[in-house]
């Protein structure tokens, strides 16, 4: 950050920083040393740690001196640097022209010269990455939407490697819909019906076929007992009716006598007996027929009856519980879970998690987010290596 808040004083400067003898013997000492000019680090390695220069501005001049004037050094001459213009470092006052944002602001966070820093060739996600040729440590550099952009595939790339089943639930379950399960609900409850004895089926749906036989039985009693007394009331009629044959056969006008009409209503009386008891046979048979019918088709019944149950609160159980019902019952992992039976929105997930997880994550060295702010656009540094 010093350095750049130099150069920026220096952009517009009224006098342009001279040469000193100090500038020259360095750079007589680095020649004649035959330290490669070509190479900032190698410059920079030489001017801190053999040289000694601490002074960062000094040591910044000599790096840019060396890089830019070596091929005037003159090894006959004493001073091989006698040639070196007076303003030799008036391009230093420009250095960050040439350099893109975020180059600049890498640095500025590491208070270096762009000269310093070189692109590394590569990208981490969407972010440019930098090397730091006095150490060689590297760093990922971006705006907001780079680094928002970055994040993204970052996401996308933990997700691919690492597998829906390592994925946090509480942010994956908001993406997770189930199908309509109805098809896996009615084949699950066959499954289980198919497994249930007959007298099971029954019991559950609620039904007492030893009830309903026993129903049918006592009416079958009835009906024979009904049967016995219309017999009965038969023969009595019968009977009545040859007393009434006899009395005709021994006096013609035996029917205006009190005795035969009393025998004739007595008659009367036995038929109507009979056909109340035939009428309640008829309505005993119909019920029989009836109970019989049930009985016959309860398994069918019931069978239909518990289906239909199991159908309804099955499906509930899994609407309550989601793509969990499968996994906790069927052994499904949560990745096959979702595959059967739900809809996963992948993409919305991968948005979300990079939402959610904190930037720093793109500092693979250390996970530490910088930033540097240059004319109001932030640039966010990160240190890969």
């Amino acid at each position: 950050m010093k350095l750049y808040k130099i150069i920026q004083e220096q952009e517009e400067p009224k006098e342009v920083r001279k040469i000193t003898p100090i500038h020259k013997r360095m750079l007589n000492v680095l020649s004649r040393m035959e330290i490669n000019s070509d190479s900032y680090s190698d410059i920079w390695e030489e001017v801190r740690n053999v040289l000694k220069i601490n002074d960062d501005k000094l040591a910044q001049e000599i790096t840019y001196l060396y890089n830019e004037y070596d091929y005037i050094f003159d090894e006959e001459e004493k001073d091989g640097y006698k040639d070196l213009p007076d303003d030799a470092l008036s391009g230093f006052a420009s250095l960050y022209s040439s350099y893109d944002p975020p180059h600049i602001a890498l640095s500025m966070h590491l208070d270096l010269p762009p000269f310093l820093i070189s692109y590394d060739g590569w990208s981490h996600f969407d972010l440019l990455v930098y090397e730091d040729l006095t150490d060689g440590t590297k760093y990922a550099v971006g705006d907001d939407d780079e680094v928002e952009s970055s994040m993204l595939e970052w996401s996308q790339e933990y997700f691919d490697n690492e597998g829906i089943e390592f994925m946090d639930r509480y942010y994956l379950d908001d993406f997770i819909e189930l199908q309509d399960v109805s098809d896996f609900v009615e084949q699950e409850v066959d499954n289980r019906v198919d497994n249930m004895g007959e007298e099971e089926i029954i019991e559950e749906a609620g039904y007492d076929k030893e009830e309903m036989v026993d129903r049918k039985d006592t009416m079958e009693s009835e009906v024979t007992e009904l049967r016995d007394d219309m017999e009965t009331l038969l023969n009595e009629v019968e009977e009545l009716q040859s007393e009434l044959d006899g009395m005709d056969e021994e006096d013609d006008e035996a029917y205006e006598t009190t005795e035969y009409q009393e025998i004739v209503d007595q008659q009367g009386e036995l038929k109507e007996q009979w056909e109340e008891k035939d009428y309640d046979v008829d309505a005993l048979d119909e019920e029989i027929s009836e109970l019989e019918t049930e009985i016959e088709e309860l398994l069918e019944l019931a069978t239909s009856e518990v289906k239909e149950q199991k159908v309804s609160d099955l499906t509930e159980e899994i609407e309550g519980e989601g793509v969990d019902w499968f996994i906790n019952n069927l052994g499904y992992d949560l990745s096959a879970a979702i595959e059967s039976f739900c809809y996963f929105d992948e993409s919305g997930f991968i948005y979300s998690l990079a939402e959610n997880q904190s930037h720093e994550i793109l500092a693979y060295y250390d996970g530490i987010e910088d930033w540097e702010d240059i004319d109001g656009e932030s640039y966010y540094i990160y240190r890969v290596e």
